[in-house]
Order: C-alpha cells, then structure tokens, then sequence
C-alpha cells in the first residue's frame, strides 16, 4: 500500500508541472505571408526511476525535464533544459545526480534540487547533426536535507546529437562545483553524463538506453563512478494530432561507490503539452530528442 501510494504521489506531481509547462508559441494573425513563423520547440519527457538494492533501502526518482528551443536569429537556437526532481528516498545514498554526498537517514518524500543547463545551438549543416554548450545551474530548494547537496552550483555543459538512419545517438555531459551554500554540506564536484541511444524497429516501436552516470570528484577513486548497463523497449502512440511515447528499461550499475543502489528500473513518457506538442520537423531540436524518431 505504501509503494502504491508513493507512485500516485510521484505521478500527480509531474502533472501539476506538466500543466503549468507553456504551450506553443504561435504566429500573429496578420505577420506577413513572407515571415517567417514565431514558433518554439518543446518537449516534455516524464521519468519515474525504481532504484533497488542501496544499502539504507529502495527509492522512487520522478524526473520531469521540461525542454524549450528559442531561436536566435535565423540559424542559432537558445536550448533550456531543466530538471525538477521529486523523489521517496532515503538519505546517505551516494551517486545521486547533483547530490553526490547526501544526508544520511530514513525515507522521505519530498522536492530534490533543481538543476537548468542553458545550452547555445549553432547551425551544423546537417539536418542529423546537433551540438549546443552553456552553463547549468543547480538551485538547492530541496525540501529536505536528505533529497538535496544544500549547495549552490555551477558549471559548463554540453550536448551533442546524431541520427543516423534508424538510430539517435548523443548524451549531454554537465560538470558542477559549488560554489555557496550549506557550510556543514560537502562541497560538490560531480560530472553527470546522461547517454542516449535508439534504434528504430518500425510501426512506431523502438529499443533505447538512458544511462546516467555520474563522477564523484571529492571522494577516492575506487567510489568516484556510478555506471549504470542496459536499457528497455518504447512503443509511440497516436492520440489525435499528438504523439505520446512510453518505454521501460532496466539497469544495473556494473560500477558503484560502497552502498549505491544494485540497479534500477524505470517508466518514461514523453506526452503532449498543453496546445499541443506537434511533430517536430527533420533537424528541430525537439525531433532529437523525441524517442524513435
């Protein structure tokens, strides 16, 4: 009973946020046939992770990662990638994302820290090729001191994308230091890698992986590393003029600091955004990242 109701927790929260996401931007009535139309690309990719095997006990991680693509001119495009976390999950866990060396104690339900990477794109000729760079940010408004690094930090990021033919290939690679914050809190100094791998199989189903790896840079080598193997099945899904995709995969971290979870399995959706998220032309940004494309 207890399980059950941490996931209708974890999955109410992410629609109150899904709901206040903005909708697309559209052109004016009366712009000029000549103009070029006044439009933004958004995704909205939802993920609930199911850690096992840590040494203080299981978790649920729901992650929402809102993305909008801004244009900057006629060729550049400003990217904001955020990630909102809330999560029932004990402290003292290492490896997390953006909290490295948490708290140690029992579960608890609750906000994590939220992190924004501001990413500039630049033209690459190819509409299969995508790269961007800027910093990110993490804001410590975790609403306990188990689920956040209660420090405030920041650091380069950088993303890179590929398609060739049926297959996605890219990863986004962040790199935090704190910089203020909690002086009783260990300082942070994490480089996160988040993988991305797909191949498309037809009739909308798709085989993907997702790693997050994750580099501890304050404590010995031998626990720096959280390296998750594997990956899962997604099938897209028509609903009306809109797309929904949902996948499962499962993961086992093959390297892990001492009390680490043993794996993990996870649901991911990425679904329609208030006025709708229409299929994104061939080289958006938003087309990169929606799965089985």
């Amino acid at each position: 009973m207890r399980m059950a109701t941490r996931v209708r927790v974890c999955a109410v929260a992410g629609a109150i946020l899904l709901a206040a996401a903005p909708g697309e931007a559209q052109a004016p009535k009366n712009a000029p046939a000549t103009s070029p139309p006044a439009r933004n690309d958004f995704a909205l990719p939802i993920e609930i992770d199911f850690d096992y095997g840590a040494a203080n006990g299981d978790a649920i991680i729901s992650r929402i990662l809102p993305l909008v693509a801004i244009p900057l001119g006629e060729r550049w495009k400003l990217v904001n990638l955020t990630l909102a976390v809330v999560a029932d999950a004990p402290g003292g866990v290492p490896g997390r994302p953006g909290n490295p060396e948490p708290v140690p104690g029992p579960n608890v339900f609750g906000l994590g820290d939220l992190t924004d990477a501001v990413l500039f794109t630049p033209p690459t000729g190819s509409p299969r090729f995508v790269w961007g760079f800027g910093p990110a940010f993490t804001f410590p408004i975790a609403t306990d001191a188990r689920l956040g690094s209660g420090k405030w930090s920041a650091g380069p990021a950088f993303r890179v994308a590929w398609r060739p033919g049926k297959w996605n290939l890219g990863g986004i690679f962040v790199y935090l230091r704190s910089y203020a914050g909690d002086a009783d809190r260990s300082d942070v100094d994490q480089l996160m890698i988040r993988g991305l791998i797909r191949r498309q199989l037809g009739n909308g189903w798709y085989l993907t992986s997702n790693p997050i790896i994750t580099a501890n840079g304050s404590v010995p080598s031998g626990q720096r590393w959280l390296v998750p193997l594997g990956g899962g099945i997604g099938k897209r899904l028509a609903i009306g003029s809109s797309e929904i995709a949902v996948a499962v995969h499962a993961y086992a971290n093959v390297i892990k600091p001492d009390g680490a979870p043993d794996g993990l399995f996870r649901f991911d959706v990425v679904i329609p955004i208030p006025r709708g998220l229409r299929r994104a032309p061939a080289g958006s940004i938003a087309s990169h990242l929606e799965p089985g494309r």
